[in-house]
């Protein structure tokens, strides 16, 4: 096949236009051929006008890979999946396919926006700790493996996102992982019930564990259109959003497009049609204060609601680095304040320059790296004002996607400033988690992942500093490797696989279970 073609794995996010990424939109437009689940090439079916498409229905996963990697063959293809496709998606097994067949320096994984972080922006929630991501699905999982996950991240006190939690088939996995968030006698957590975010249908609200094993209303309300997040230690929820149901209209965007919600990382989850991108009429913009995750670094992973909200603000605030990586955008005044007083103090001013220009009937957006649900001080603002948030690419997102597939099971991110983070990353690894620490120096990651390590020297990591961005590092290896990582600084991310997983041609690999399911 010529060599000159690329294989583009593409994260659409959550279905409605606005979520997808620049950079997203750039691969389908480069691709001559587009693979992927039916329903989610409906999403972006005006993007595939002569194209050559191949659609496959549920459960074909494998065949839409290897059809992919046949394409090759006559141009560069586009292998779609819904959210972000280390998140649940296609990832994983793209690369596994294509790798012996196709030089994987021609294969680009394309980050996109997950559900959880779109549900997080909508209702108010910060991580500032942790947050583990679990499956309630045990098609390509045991469910034992999938229990055990879920009692481990319990026991930590950690928040959890729970995907996949109840089929029609499947209905009794939910209760048991209600029971085991409650299991202790002394805590009972929120539960935030996120269902079609911005499409029709669309419910948000919030309950408690015990509400929901009580009640089989509650519980007949979700399904395989709904995420949940199980409150835990270090999640910070707005005050303007706790409790009972959260309103669309209070939380909706006008700067660019409505905030939506991603449907599914994986292709055990069907999605809607999805509506364009639009700019709001002019001078129809109601003066609000706006949160907006602007990416790890590279504009091309801005989401188009990001974009149109940076275009048509009138005042932009933030830290001079988000600020210079959007500035091709921005038609406002900039304004970094980086030099009044310390962290708090420079937040508290944006903040209130933010509500000012507001007062005088203008657009202000408030900037943060990645997304802003996940380890940002977005909270602070949200906790001052009444806002409404844009969420972004994660930093692990857009690490995942440049070392390959290292996440496509459950998986934690921990913001690797506890005193206890070594422990709960050892035991979140023993449960079979892939883990992702943030850290702001390359460094005290390395010292603390080699002590994680020490007895399983072969797990495949990846260290990265400023991912995306002109200055990148990337180093890939193994435990016996994390004493030398070859780089130090900050801004740096690690990554420690899950079972499962294999560095090949510099990538790393995690396999999802398909073996299970398929002979391939």
């Amino acid at each position: 096949m010529p060599s000159e073609n690329r294989l583009y794995i593409v994260g659409i996010g959550p279905g409605e236009r606005g979520q997808m990424t620049r950079r997203a939109a750039e691969a389908i437009s480069e691709a001559e051929s587009v693979v992927g689940y039916r329903p989610y090439l409906d999403l972006i079916s005006d993007l595939l006008r002569g194209k050559r498409v191949a659609s496959t229905g549920m459960g074909q996963e494998v065949d839409r890979a290897k059809e992919a990697v046949d394409l090759l063959e006559e141009g560069s293809v586009a292998l779609i999946s819904s959210g972000d496709p280390n998140v649940y998606g296609m990832a994983g097994l793209g690369l596994e396919v294509a790798s012996g067949r196709v030089d994987l320096g021609r294969v680009e994984v394309i980050p996109g926006i997950t559900s959880f972080s779109a549900a997080a922006c909508r209702a108010g929630v910060t991580f500032t700790e942790s947050v583990a991501v679990i499956s309630c699905s045990d098609l390509l999982t045991p469910w034992e493996m999938i229990e055990e996950r879920a009692r481990i991240a319990s026991g930590l006190k950690m928040p959890m996102a729970i995907y996949n939690p109840r089929s029609r088939r499947r209905t009794w996995q939910l209760d048991r992982v209600l029971e085991i968030a409650t299991s202790d006698g002394e805590r009972d957590p929120a539960v935030l019930v996120a269902k079609n975010v911005a499409r029709e249908g669309e419910a948000l609200f919030w309950t408690r564990a015990t509400d929901m094993l009580e009640e089989e209303d509650l519980r007949e309300e979700v399904d395989m259109f709904t995420l949940l997040i199980l409150e835990g230690e270090g999640m910070v929820i707005s005050a303007a959003t706790r409790g009972g149901r959260v309103s669309p209209d209070s939380l909706r965007i006008e700067g660019g497009r409505e905030a939506s919600r991603d449907d599914a990382d994986g292709d055990e989850m069907r999605a809607d049609a999805g509506q364009e991108a639009r700019s709001p009429p002019a001078g129809g913009i109601p003066a609000r204060v706006q949160i907006v995750g602007v990416g790890p670094g590279d504009p091309r992973h801005l989401t188009l609601e990001a974009e149109g909200l940076l275009r048509t603000s009138d005042l932009l605030l933030g830290a001079e680095r988000h600020l210079s990586a959007v500035k091709g955008l921005a038609r406002g005044r900039a304004i970094t304040h980086e030099g009044a007083g310390g962290f708090e103090e420079r937040i508290a001013t944006r903040v209130r320059a933010a509500e000012e220009a507001a007062r005088l009937g203008k657009n202000a957006s408030i900037l943060f790296g990645g997304d802003p649900s996940t380890f940002s001080s977005a909270w602070r603002v949200r906790n001052s004002s009444k806002v409404r948030a844009s969420p972004g690419v994660g930093a692990f997102s857009a690490s995942a996607a440049r070392v390959g597939a290292p996440l496509v099971n459950d998986f934690a991110l921990l913001s690797g400033r506890g005193e206890l983070t070594g422990e709960k990353a050892k035991r979140l690894l023993v449960g079979g988690y892939a883990v992702v620490l943030y850290n702001q120096d390359s460094r005290n990651l390395s010292a603390l992942a080699e002590e994680i390590c020490r007895k399983d020297l072969d797990r495949p990591f990846a260290l990265l500093q400023d991912a995306t961005r002109p200055q990148e590092r990337i180093f890939i290896g193994r435990g016996e490797d994390l004493a030398r990582p070859g780089f130090e600084g900050r801004r740096s991310t690690l990554i420690l696989a899950g079972p499962k997983a294999d560095i090949r041609e510099g990538r790393i690999i995690a396999r999802r279970g398909y073996e299970r399911k398929y002979d391939y």
